[in-house]
């Protein structure tokens, strides 16, 4: 007899890790993570020294190789650099940006006409915003008052840095609102996971554990009914009938042995590229086109924000202005706002890696003081950055390539054959940006926007009440199935302007309450 648990983890990140941790404290057990990645050495002084003096972060190893994907249609991704494929998954390199969903991203196809309205009301997800929040440690300001909240944020917003004042001038100058980005950064020991920030100005990889990191609800789980397979590169989920999932099979990348493991329930949650994947591997006499795909809308409906930004250079410096935090809290949404949600929403934020003055280098260069006084006062580069509300297309999908990744998986194909985005909306916001750089008395403005990394990328097994619409229904599960499970960014029927991870988690928090019977099946 083969290898039996209670449920299947498909993907160690923050999806999975939530859900583990929510069946353990529920008596469930055994249960078994699958992650393809390796480990990897997060919250690590020694390990932070090489980074400081190299740039090099462990996670970067994990990312995806040019050989690892194929991309086509318009802008083609280049996903490399975009998600961390390892232990603790994506969030080990995220910014940690926490904004909720505002309340009519809930009803996009009722305001707009176009893609889907979620099963849900933002005030139905509120309650579990706020335990989201707790879950990551969150800092905020408590006092805004769009979108509502019930109660305050864990930790008191940081301080505006003083580089913030030539921004919140220019925002007031054109009658814009402005506010911090909620942010997880630990304000005091006893948030669950790490330790209190102390702005060291390394986010990118904190010696201390100071943000949430995947690694570190992994790192608290001490039961004997939990384990974690890396190495471990899923290929199949398994059916005994149209509605029952009987496992999983997985190659073991140290052996190249395939090993078959029975479970009660089995849980998707490697992330908006995987999950995909996964279900369309999974063909079999009960789902011919793969599992949950009879209607052909899984990896469909592909989508990810659209990151732009607008720099310019002021004469002078003579505040001797430098930033001083390695994350940005100063962000406006005044244009992520019903009047904006037609024509497209926009997230903006001040940069915060300008202003820079390398002080030691000069030092190094053997610059005279006066030459680094001169360096500190003189023409100074300020920039703003924006992410723009995603259009979800059918046309544009996720799918499995010929030929096998380093971790065992299918290389992955991305199809954008249509615009994921509304130009016009990004040629509006340059402007916008533009006008409130000039009021900082910048000139040399320039604009541009990023490569399509698939950072946010979501929407690939969305959620909807009709499973001709969508593939998981509002209890996360598989249409048509009574155990397969689907999490992560994949599942959000669309993508407004803010960051998703947030609205990710408190999903999983309300249906693992409301709807789902992974705490009581028996």
């Amino acid at each position: 007899m083969g290898e039996s648990v209670y449920a299947v983890i498909v993907g160690s990140g923050v999806a999975g890790s939530l859900v583990a941790q929510s069946m353990l404290a529920a008596g469930k057990g055994p249960i078994l993570m699958l992650e393809a990645g390796p480990d990897i050495k997060m919250g690590d002084p020694g390990r932070w020294f090489k980074y400081v003096a190299t740039g090099d972060a462990p996670y970067t190893a994990t990312y995806d190789e040019a050989s690892d994907f194929t991309a086509t249609g318009i802008e083609p991704w280049n996903i490399t650099g975009g998600r961390v494929q390892g232990r603790g998954g994506t969030t080990n390199h995220w910014g940690g940006w926490l904004p909720r969903y505002m309340e009519e991203d809930f009803k996009q196809n009722t305001n707009t006409g176009v893609g889907l309205d979620w099963p849900y009301d933002y005030s139905d997800l509120e309650p579990y915003y706020q335990q989201a929040e707790q879950y990551f440690g969150t800092e905020g300001d408590s006092s805004e008052i769009r979108p509502p909240r019930s109660t305050p944020f864990p930790f008191d917003a940081a301080p505006f840095p003083i580089t913030a004042d030539p921004y919140i001038d220019a925002f007031k100058a054109q009658n814009m609102t402005y506010r911090h980005v909620p942010m997880s950064r630990y304000g005091k020991s006893g948030s669950g996971f790490g330790t209190p920030c102390r702005t060291t100005g390394t986010c990118d990889y904190c010696p201390i554990g100071g943000r949430f990191t995947g690694n570190q609800p992994l790192d608290v789980i001490s039961n004997s009914q939990f384990e974690l397979r890396l190495g471990a590169a899923t290929q199949e989920i398994r059916m005994s009938s149209k509605t029952t999932a009987t496992g999983v099979s997985y190659l073991d990348t140290s052996t190249g042995q395939t090993v078959v493991v029975d479970a009660q329930v089995v849980i998707v949650a490697a992330g908006a590229f995987e999950n995909p994947k996964l279900l369309q591997r999974s063909v079999s006499s009960f789902w011919s086109q793969g599992l949950g795909n009879d209607y052909d809308l899984v990896g469909r409906y592909l989508v990810a924000n659209k990151f732009f930004f607008v720099n310019g250079v002021s004469p002078t410096n003579p505040e001797q202005y430098e930033q001083e935090l390695g994350f940005p809290n100063l962000c406006s949404r005044y244009y992520d706002s019903p009047a904006t949600q037609k024509t497209g929403k926009f997230f903006l934020t001040m940069d915060f890696s300008e202003p820079t003055i390398d002080v030691a280098s000069l030092m190094y260069q053997g610059k005279t003081t006066a030459e680094i006084q001169a360096a500190t006062t003189g023409a100074t580069k300020w920039e703003l950055f924006g992410n723009l509300s995603g259009i979800s297309l059918a046309a544009n999908r996720i799918s499995n390539e010929t030929g096998v990744t380093r971790y065992g998986l299918p290389k992955t194909l991305i199809a954008t054959p249509s615009a994921m985005y509304s130009s016009t909306a990004m040629e509006n916001y340059v402007g916008i940006c533009t006008q409130l750089l000039q009021h900082m008395k910048c000139t040399s403005i320039d604009s541009g926007s990023y490569p399509q990394r698939g950072d946010h990328a979501a929407c690939t097994t969305r959620m909807a009440t009709d499973p001709t619409q969508g593939v998981v229904d509002k209890d996360l599960k598989v249409h048509g199935t009574d155990n397969v499970y689907v999490l992560g960014n994949s599942v959000l029927p669309s993508l407004p302007a803010a960051n998703p991870t947030l609205t990710m988690v408190a999903m999983i928090y309300k249906s693992l309450t409301e709807f789902s019977d992974l705490l009581t099946r028996e």
